[in-house]
């Protein structure tokens, strides 16, 4: 009751009760997929393409990993301090 078929491990033959077709993590990683080199070159380039967007950059910060976003930052223009251009402005006492 509440356990799972006795199987054999596909890589060491081992006898086990869990769950999948594997007794442990390191049995699993080892039916991972051989990637070649230029398959392994075009994912790395996607990864870093996704990095550079505001999505990415969002993301490794809240990891606290990755790049730095002054790199893609773009300058914020400055106001001219004399308002009295502005024929709409009320001050915030006027609100």
């Amino acid at each position: 009751m509440g356990q799972y078929r006795l199987k054999s491990c596909k890589f060491c033959k081992k006898d086990h009760r869990k769950r999948g077709p594997y007794c442990s993590q390191s049995c699993a990683n080892r039916d991972r997929p051989e990637y070649s080199e230029n398959v392994s070159k075009n994912m790395r380039k996607v990864a870093q393409d996704y990095n550079r967007t505001p999505e990415g950059i969002a993301q490794q910060k809240l990891f606290n990993t990755g790049l730095v976003s002054d790199d893609f930052a773009i300058e914020i223009p400055s106001l001219d301090p004399d308002l009295s251009d502005y024929t709409d402005y009320n001050k915030a006492e006027d609100w």
